[in-house]
């Protein structure tokens, strides 16, 4: 029998923030999916927040208009979960005084540069002192079709994952490390790992594409992990992700890291976080359409499982299935 994971601390703490919420008329979606959703007399907005913490979600001395680009894909990435399109943001920067007006100045140049390649505008923000590096981005955009929830997704629909989880894994390793570097990884697998860690690009188009043709049954962007992201997947949908080892996506890049650094690449997709990647359930029916309109995007995608009545996460080979739900990122377990 499969051990079903508890909760993990940060869930534990949402669950009990939604209890404290209260419901109003007008919000359609609150507290607990990747963003909210608001009706409007002009129609539905969604609206997401994500804050990343020097020494917590990146390393201290992060390129600031590098770290500018990921603080709005971070945010890009849960619209995209929502098939919503962005369309405007807020940025705030708390800053140690004595690093000067270039750190926050190249984060909003960087932050712009990304926003305005998904035709998004910055709106507004705040900033602040503070004794070490924070930035905290508030986004909007509108669903393409109807909200995609973590909630719809049902007993025999398909599985899939865009991207390659485990780079940023690998990356964020390897940006640690001083200097950056493996004994045999080649200097192109080190460069696209360290960019998959600190310049990840979101599905925003894709997400959309999949809201506004109604054919993800349920989304999430994974950011924690993948699997503890299937968890919560399926918690939401009361079902049960059963995964296949052998048809998660390796890059060549993660398998030669693995390989020179002795680590299960394996591991690294299903635990690593930071991916920001879209993990669906869609209709076997639909399943066909899906090939056609991510290679004129550009986006990998992969049928990684399967969605079956019970409940969790599960990954599964010859040797049988493992319970994956709480695999990744806690923020109040672990450090980063």
């Amino acid at each position: 029998m499969i051990a079903v994971s508890r909760l993990k601390s940060e869930d534990r703490i949402v669950e009990k923030i939604r209890a404290l919420a209260t419901t109003s008329p007008g919000l359609t979606i609150g507290p607990g999916d990747d963003a909210a959703v608001v009706a409007r007399a002009a129609g539905l907005l969604a609206a997401t927040t994500d804050m990343l913490v020097e020494g917590v979600d990146f390393l201290p001395g992060e390129d600031p208009e590098r770290l500018g680009r990921r603080a709005v894909a971070v945010n890009l990435s849960d619209l995209a979960a929502m098939g919503a399109e962005p369309e405007f943001f807020l940025l705030s920067i708390a800053v140690p005084p004595e690093r000067g007006e270039e750190v926050p100045l190249g984060i909003v140049r960087g932050a712009i540069a990304r926003a305005a390649a998904h035709g998004a505008t910055l709106a507004g923000g705040d900033l602040s002192a503070a004794p070490l590096l924070v930035v905290s981005i508030a986004f909007w955009g509108r669903p393409a079709g109807d909200p995609v929830t973590r909630s719809g997704a049902s007993p025999g629909d398909l599985v899939y994952l865009t991207g390659h989880p485990g780079d940023a894994a690998a990356g964020l390793r390897l940006a640690e490390a001083a200097p950056p570097d493996v004994p045999g990884l080649a200097a192109a697998d080190r460069q696209r790992l360290l960019a998959a860690f600190r310049d990840p690009e979101p599905r925003v188009a894709f997400g959309a594409w999949l809201g506004r043709e109604r054919l993800a049954t349920a989304m999430i962007d994974v950011s924690d992990g993948l699997g503890v992201d299937a968890g919560r997947l399926a918690r939401a949908s009361g079902v049960c992700l059963r995964l296949e080892r052998e048809r998660l996506p390796i890059s060549p890049a993660l398998a030669a890291f693995a390989a020179a650094a002795g680590v299960d690449p394996i591991e690294l997709a299903v635990g690593g976080g930071d991916d920001y990647e879209l993990l669906f359930a869609v209709r076997e029916a639909d399943a066909p359409r899906l090939g056609e309109k991510a290679d004129a995007l550009g986006v990998p995608i992969r049928a990684i499982g399967r969605v079956s009545s019970g409940s969790g996460a599960v990954l599964s080979d010859a040797r049988g299935e493992r319970d994956i739900a709480s695999l990744g990122h806690d923020h109040f377990e672990t450090a980063r």
